[in-house]
Formats: C-alpha cells, structure tokens, sequence
C-alpha cells in the first residue's frame, strides 16, 4: 500500500515538472571602454564630472580598479612614471599603459594637453555613447552638416607637426581659403558631395555635405 501511493504521487508530481517554465539566463550587456590616451609624463586629461576611468594595459590584461570622479579632475601627468596621482598603484609595472573612459548612455567631452607643445595645447576628445545612431535617410537632394572631432595630438609629436589633411593647401600662402567642392563622401555606398562649412576652431570643423540629385 505505501508504496502504490507513493507511485501515484510520483505520477501527479512529474506533469508538473515537466510543465514548469524552463528558466532563462539573464545577461548584462559587457562595459565598452575607450581610449582616451596612452601614458605619458608630458599628457594631462580633464574629466568632467561623472566619468568613470581606468588605467592600465591589455598587453597583459592587467587593469587597475575603475574610478568614478563626482567632479571636474584633471590627471596630470596620466603616467606612473611621475609621482603617482592616481589613487591606485602601479597595475602593470615595467609596461606602457592607457588611461580608457567607460562609455556611457550620454557622450562625455574629455579634455586632452600635450604639456610638451609650447604653449601648451588643449584638444576636445568627445567619448560617444554606445547606443546606435538610427539610421540616416539618404533621399537624393537630401543635405547634412558633416562634423569632424575627436582631434587628439599623440605623445611625443613634435610642434607644427600635421594634424589633419583633407585636401592640398594652395600654393600660395596668400589665399588660404576654400573654395568650391572640396571631397565627395561615401558613407554605405551612399555618396554625398561635400562643400566647405564653417572655419576650423577648437578641434571640431563642419562641412555640408548633399545626396547628389543624380548617381
């Protein structure tokens, strides 16, 4: 007798089990760091306030823990190889390392001197958020304004170096300007014909660019 009860409430129990939703892992999209700059006792870089940052290298993978400024810092200089400023040790001794932002839901400007460039020179490094742009409508005749950022001067370049060429200067010095159409974009195998914007001030210059009305 026990043990026909027994079978009988195994029979009742197991519908039910096999009835029960299967439970689906949960999972959290990984962080997404950027490169703001490699370490240098002549670079400094201003944070605004609500970055979070880390230092280190993925030569050995070895990072240091993530800090998150409830202010406007300046690190100054991003390098181990100073006195030490950053309020962690040495992740990686012996080993070039960076100095990364962790990418949020809104872009962060960070400022980046080179301390070696007499004066000294500041660039805008805009952080973009991860999230998608949505996709862009590409209608002939259609015009967008072109922004170019995220300017940033590498360690050790020397004064008066080349930052940025899109086309060939004129060969006077006299007439500097721009004129006519300077490049044509393609951007997904759409091509847009570009036209000078605006002039080129702080880090960032604009060009209009348009969806021809014709291939």
């Amino acid at each position: 007798m026990p043990r026909k009860t027994s079978s009988l409430a195994l029979r009742l129990i197991a519908p039910l089990l096999l009835a029960a939703p299967a439970l689906q892992a949960q999972t959290t999209p990984a962080p997404v760091w950027a490169t703001v700059a490699a370490e240098s006792t002549t670079t400094s870089v201003t944070l605004p306030a609500g970055t979070t940052y880390r230092f280190g290298d993925s030569v050995n993978n070895k990072w240091s823990q993530s800090v998150t400024v409830y202010a406007v810092t300046t690190l100054n200089p991003i390098s181990m190889g100073v006195s030490n400023m950053f309020p962690f040790s040495d992740p990686d001794p012996g080993t070039v390392k960076e100095l990364d932002v962790l990418e949020t839901s809104a872009s962060q400007s960070v400022q980046v001197t080179n301390l070696a460039a007499s004066p000294a020179s500041t660039v805008a490094l805009v952080v973009p958020s991860p999230t998608p742009p949505p996709a862009v409508p590409v209608a002939p005749g259609t015009s967008y304004t072109l922004t170019f950022s995220n300017f940033a001067i590498a360690p050790g370049t020397p004064q008066n170096a080349l930052m940025l060429a899109l086309v060939n200067a004129p060969p006077s010095t006299g007439n500097q300007t721009w004129e006519g159409t300077q490049m044509n974009l393609t951007i997904d195998g759409v091509t847009l014909v570009c036209t000078y914007g605006q002039t080129y001030t702080n880090a960032v210059f604009s060009m209009t660019c348009t969806v021809p009305t014709t291939p």
